[in-house]
C-alpha cells in the first residue's frame, strides 16, 4: 500500500476528532460575553483598586481660606487626606496639556456641581491634583474650563510617584479616613451618573 493512500483515512480521522473538539468548547464560547461582563466593575469603567497604595501623601497648603473652609482644614499649612472634612473624597488626577483630561473636564465639573449641591453628599469632597503642571499652565485650565474646586500642583510628580505612578485623567474615589483608594478609574468617565452611583454606595459604608 502506498503512503499516500494511509494518509486519506489518516486525514479524515483527524478531521473528524478536530471538529468533535470544536464541537465540545462551541456551548463554552457563548457564554464567553457573559464571563467577561461579569469581570467589569461598573459600565462607566471603574476598575479596580486592590492593588493601589493607600492615598498617604502631603498635599500644598491651600491657596485660599475659601479652600481652607470647603475642606474644612484647621489651617492653611500642607496636609494629608486624612485631615479632610468629610467621609470620601474624590480625587481627579489630570494634566493642564492632557487632551484627554481636557475631554473629562466638563464631566468632572458636573459630578462637582451634584456634590456641591445636593445635601446628602455633604461629607464627600472632590479635589483635583494636577500633575506635572506648573501654576501658570493650572491658572489657564482653570480659566478655560471653569473649574471651581480646589486643586492642587504636583509639577516635580511626587504625589504620583507616591501612588506608584498615576496616568492622566484618573478619578479616584478615597476613604477621607484612612486614605484607602475606594475605586478608580482611569480615561475619561463617559457615566457621569454611573460614577455618582458607585460614590454614594461608598459613602454610604464609610
Amino acid at each position: 500500500m502506498s503512503v499516500g493512500s494511509q494518509a486519506g483515512p489518516d486525514l479524515i480521522t483527524g478531521e473528524i476528532d478536530m471538529n468533535r473538539r470544536i464541537s465540545r468548547c462551541y456551548p463554552l464560547l457563548l457564554f464567553l460575553p457573559l464571563l467577561l461582563a461579569l469581570q467589569c466593575p461598573l459600565a462607566y469603567g471603574a476598575q479596580g483598586s486592590e492593588e493601589l497604595p493607600a492615598a498617604k501623601f502631603t498635599l500644598p497648603a491651600p491657596d485660599s481660606a475659601q479652600v481652607q473652609k470647603v475642606l474644612g482644614l484647621k489651617s492653611m499649612e500642607p496636609f494629608p487626606v486624612s485631615s479632610i472634612s468629610g467621609k470620601v473624597v474624590v480625587i481627579e488626577f489630570f494634566s493642564a496639556l492632557c487632551p484627554q483630561c481636557h475631554a473629562n473636564a466638563p464631566t468632572i465639573n458636573k459630578i462637582n456641581k451634584v456634590i456641591t449641591e445636593d445635601s446628602t453628599l455633604a461629607d464627600v469632597k472632590l479635589i483635583g491634583v494636577a500633575i506635572g503642571t506648573d501654576k501658570s499652565q493650572l491658572d489657564a485650565y482653570r480659566k478655560n474650563f471653569k473649574v471651581t474646586f480646589p486643586v492642587f500642583l504636583d509639577e516635580n510628580y511626587a504625589i504620583s510617584a507616591s501612588m506608584d505612578g498615576v496616568e492622566t485623567p484618573t478619578t479616584m474615589i478615597v476613604a477621607t479616613s484612612s486614605g484607602k483608594v475606594l475605586s478608580s478609574h482611569k480615561g475619561v468617565i463617559k457615566d457621569s451618573d454611573g460614577f455618582l452611583k458607585e460614590l454614594r454606595a461608598f459613602q454610604k459604608k464609610q
